[in-house]
């Protein structure tokens, strides 16, 4: 049985952020893109094609440790005759190299699948915070995430979705914001669907937005040196939490936004257990300290108090005690950041010169490094939109284009 019950907060931005198919209100109807000129093949409604058995005898990355289905999905999912299920499967911390346990969601169109199986898209979805209970693939809304997922298969793909190390299941933490680890989950969240339905496409796209724009990222740049076995046709970023150094000298010059608060902490968290040799007290005091526990909780009813909270929240709340705290902080966000990597297959990067979560320097700082690297990025700046409002209507046929060999649009080179 899936937990029904919608936490107050999903990750910032995403409703909006997510209307190239699909309204965040209740009302609203998943509809296709008109874009139809590159989809390799839509999705019916009908039920699906009995599944072969999954594949078990794997052992290694993306090997699934265990799958049920997901009966109480979203309307979303189930009007479409998709089927859904969770999955738990081994992947790899990007921390220490650990093999990790992680969970996630599988979801297979209806209808008779396309010759060579259905594509894939990984999709990587925002912060839902950082405790155990605060994995999509445990609510029936997956936290929000139901209607771009099901406008997702609608279009004719498999859709795979990672909780995130240590979001949905016991036993570990959420490394928040460390790149390696969401990059290796997301790939290895492809390797569990191909486990659980092995007729599935080798062929697959990586999509996400905010941190699940740096999941993606991510997986574009693990891809080369983890990502065997399967072919990367390529990735899309919408607003993506990319490098975030600047949260070091924000929370020294008290310059952090409203926006930035929740982000900050969720990433001391991590790094307080990543690195047990910090002292969290150097990097909070006051209200933040007082309440921390609060501050991390991701469902109601603790998480009704959290805007409040954070509305009361004062720079030196989030202070670091010492410009030498300050260096240790920028020197871990550095070690998390993308890219770290070269990308071996195209990227889009969507962003805005209003955002207040992830400043637009600071995304033009890593879409700098990626092109010095060689990558092959179309990146675009909207102006007057922010990380909510972004509209990223062009994301998911840029996405088709690159399932159908298109040639792609190389901004790097063009501003070269």
């Amino acid at each position: 049985m899936l937990r029904s019950t919608r936490p107050a907060r999903i990750a910032a931005g995403m409703c909006a952020a997510l209307s190239l198919v699909a309204g965040c209100a209740r009302d609203d109807q998943v509809v296709l893109s008109p874009d139809a000129a590159t989809t390799p093949v839509t999705a019916t409604t009908s039920a699906p094609e009995p599944l072969p058995p999954p594949n078990l005898a794997d052992t290694g990355p993306g090997s699934l440790r265990s799958f049920e289905p997901m009966d109480d999905i979203a309307d979303d999912v189930t009007e479409l005759g998709a089927t859904a299920t969770r999955v738990v499967y081994r992947s790899t911390s990007g921390i220490d190299g650990r093999v990790t346990d992680v969970s996630g969601t599988v979801l297979i169109p209806g209808g008779a699948a396309p010759e060579g199986g259905w594509p894939i898209i990984s999709f990587g979805h925002g912060t839902t915070g950082v405790l155990n209970n605060c994995g999509p693939s445990e609510y029936a809304n997956l936290l929000g995430s139901a209607p771009i997922v099901a406008a997702l298969v609608l279009n004719g793909y498999a859709v795979t979705m990672s909780d995130y190390q240590g979001l949905g299941l016991g036993g570990d933490y959420h490394p928040y914001l460390d790149s390696k680890t969401l990059g290796y989950n997301m790939i290895d969240a492809v390797r569990a669907a191909r486990n659980l339905v092995p007729t599935l496409s080798n062929r697959w796209a990586a999509y996400g937005v905010s941190l699940g724009g740096m999941a993606a990222w991510a997986a574009s740049d693990r891809n080369g040196e983890y990502g065997g076995g399967l072919e990367l046709v390529g990735t899309a970023a919408i607003v993506p939490v990319s490098d975030m150094t600047g949260l070091a000298d924000a929370a020294a010059n008290g310059t952090l936004t409203r926006a930035q608060y929740p982000l900050l902490m969720y990433a001391l968290q991590g790094l307080s257990i990543s690195h047990p040799e910090m002292n969290l007290d150097d990097y909070r005091s006051g209200l933040a300290r007082e309440r921390w526990n609060d501050f991390m909780q991701c469902l109601p009813p603790g998480s009704d108090l959290v805007p409040e909270l954070v509305a009361r929240l004062q720079p030196s709340d989030l202070r670091p005690v010492s410009r030498e705290a300050t260096d240790r902080l920028r020197g871990w966000l550095a070690g998390m950041a993308v890219p770290q990597a070269k990308s071996t297959s195209p990227l889009l990067v969507m962003y805005g010169s209003e955002d207040d979560l992830i400043l637009e320097p600071w995304t033009e700082k890593a879409l700098e490094q990626a092109c010095a690297s060689g990558d092959v990025v179309e990146y675009e700046l909207h102006r007057g939109e922010g990380h909510g409002n972004l509209d990223s209507t062009r994301s998911l046929p840029w996405v088709k284009a690159r399932f159908a060999g298109q040639d792609v649009v190389d901004t790097c080179e063009l501003d070269r």
